[in-house]
């Protein structure tokens, strides 16, 4: 069958159109990513603005329109951490579901990290052990998930509130950001970290979501990179730790004309590989794969599963 899903994210929303197979096989039909930035402002106000909603709220209708016109015969819909935040979450899926025809559902931190955690332990492209200890991270705009499993599964996972939106909203307000806004940021963040209790053997590290990917593009020096081109990269912590001094060093305005970072994506990529540089220190890992397949494939693969 012929489906799509939906992700909208705290900072960006994105589909996948893609045949299943009876097996549960994923063929992708069309890919789409767009920063519409729902979240801004929640993590001070709890509510969602008019104007992030409409912006998200026109990529939905957009999309959904473009997945049926390609034959989905479902269009699924999931959001994440603005979405849990927000006091008026409701109205926002009330809209969707009359301008777009979509029903959305606003997973929990648990929920998230059981199909994100799915989503990669099944792409048999990444070359992950049968029998190898995972530790899957997806860095969004308002929360950053850890989901820790083995090949039964996923284990132990925790939502963090720590996010690229919300962290450059409490921390990062200059232009470029001062040091102390940095080691005051560094420092929130490796606190928040320590909730994670380390596990006795230190796992594979893989990651999804858009701050991942724009980074590994960054480090390619690829202009306008497919995700297909990136997914599946290993990318050192090295690599991560000269891109976050890259990003930190200059303007949003010359952020933005680094090859490989999207340009809407500039004004919260220090604070998105900060995140990243933390986590790869206190998991002790020298670098990560990269996953250009999140949450939306595991939204696609749990649905086929149950028909």
């Amino acid at each position: 069958m012929r489906l799509a899903a939906i992700d909208i994210g705290t900072n960006s929303t994105k589909m996948t159109v893609a045949d299943v197979s009876e097996s549960g096989a994923l063929t992708v039909v069309l890919e789409v990513s767009e920063v519409t930035r729902l979240g801004e402002g929640v993590d001070a106000s709890k509510r969602l603005n008019e104007a992030a909603m409409e912006r998200t709220l026109a990529a939905v209708t957009r999309y959904a329109a473009d997945a049926r016109s390609l034959g989905a015969e479902e269009v699924l819909g999931a959001g994440t951490s603005a979405l849990r935040d927000a006091a008026n979450g409701q109205s926002f899926l009330e809209q969707a579901k009359l301008r777009a025809g979509v029903e959305i559902q606003i997973i929990s931190g648990d929920r998230e990290a059981q199909l994100a955690y799915a989503a990669v332990r099944s792409d048999a492209s990444l070359g992950i052990a049968a029998d190898a200890n995972l530790l899957v991270f997806d860095i969004g705009g308002g929360s950053t998930e850890l989901i820790l499993g083995d090949q039964a599964g996923a284990g132990r996972h925790d939502s963090l509130n720590i996010g690229a939106v919300r962290l450059t909203e409490r921390f990062l307000l200059s232009d470029p950001p001062t040091a102390e806004e940095m080691q005051k940021a560094a420092a929130f963040v490796r606190s928040t970290f320590q909730a994670f209790e380390l596990p006795e053997t230190l796992p594979r590290v893989a990651g999804i979501g858009g701050t991942a990917s724009n980074i590994a593009a960054v480090t390619t020096g690829l202009i306008d990179p497919d995700p297909d081109a990136v997914h599946a990269l290993t990318v050192t912590h090295a690599a991560v730790a000269d891109a976050l001094g890259r990003f930190a060093a200059v303007p949003v305005a010359d952020r933005r004309k680094i090859p490989g970072l999207e340009p809407k994506r500039a004004d919260i990529i220090v604070a998105g590989a900060l995140i990243l540089d933390c986590l790869l220190t206190y998991f002790s890992a020298d670098s990560f794969l990269l996953s250009a397949r999140g949450l939306r494939y595991g939204l696609l693969a749990d649905y086929a599963s149950h028909q």
